[in-house]
């Protein structure tokens, strides 16, 4: 009878910081006002760094309600204020009754939040250097310990596989059912190109989808510029292991750094 009861009050909890707007889960909850301030530093971090240019968004999941996420309503990255942020369910339905309009890729962080408990942040963007690995059938490998999350290569999404009847599509990914198509090209990586579109990415924080957003358009152009000069030495799984163990222990020095530029500039 007890855990019955505990159970219904579980229920009933969850059911309660759906029902709050996001302004009262922050004014509640810490941790709630933690997470959604980050993710305005963080919309700020991506487009000073040209991970994210006008378009592109960043996700994180509820930490007190692991089956809704915040992002913010459809405005650019860099003018991202509290008050823009919305709260969604892993269907990309907004929540609390907001009406606002919403990005119409948010199926991009419900597709793959759903299906990766591992991922608490998502991160979409069409950033250049990316772009040609998605065009050329050039597999986007680690060339150094820095993107070494990329592991044996990023998968590319291809939407004409899952566009039926017509494969023309508008290239976005603007459904439930196109969202979990490309989580399921991303498979259990942390980084997935979209072909003739751009990239996301993920990861279990806010800091370290930055980190990697950052850091795997940088190999990018790295990889590009060494594939010019001869063979190129890519890490071996071995070593993508190893470093990306080592290396994800200091995001907090750039995470630094990113946040006292943009602070600097405000």
């Amino acid at each position: 009878m007890m855990r019955k009861i505990l159970g219904l009050l579980i229920l009933l909890s969850a059911s309660c910081v759906g029902a709050a707007s996001v302004q009262e889960q922050m004014e509640q909850n810490p941790a709630v006002k933690a997470a959604v301030e980050e993710l305005v530093l963080a919309n700020h971090i991506l487009y000073d760094q040209n991970a994210v240019d006008g378009y592109g968004h960043i996700s994180v999941r509820n930490p007190v309600n692991p089956n809704t996420f915040f992002l913010s309503r459809s405005v650019s990255p860099p003018v991202v204020k509290v008050e823009d942020i919305m709260e969604f369910d892993m269907n990309g339905n907004a929540l609390n009754g907001d009406t606002r309009v919403a990005y119409g890729e948010r199926f991009i962080h419900s597709g793959i939040l759903k299906d990766r408990p591992d991922i608490n942040s998502v991160i979409h963007g069409h950033a250049s250097p990316v772009l040609p690995y998605g065009l050329t059938g050039t597999t986007l490998k680690p060339v150094y310990h820095m993107s070494s999350f990329l592991g044996e290569g990023a998968p590319i999404f291809e939407i004409r596989n899952v566009a039926h009847p017509n494969p023309d599509t508008d290239m976005f990914i603007s459904s439930p059912d196109l969202g979990n198509a490309l989580s399921k090209s991303m498979g259990l990586q942390y980084f997935v190109l979209m072909r003739g579109h751009g990239y996301a990415t993920g990861a279990d924080s806010i800091k370290k989808s930055v980190f990697r957003a950052i850091y795997a358009i940088q190999n990018a152009s790295i990889q590009a510029e060494a594939m010019k000069m001869g063979q190129v030495q890519y890490l071996t799984p071995g070593e993508a292991a190893a470093a990306q163990a080592t290396i994800e222990k200091t995001i907090g020095r750039p995470w630094q750094l990113w946040s006292e530029r943009v602070k600097n500039k405000q």
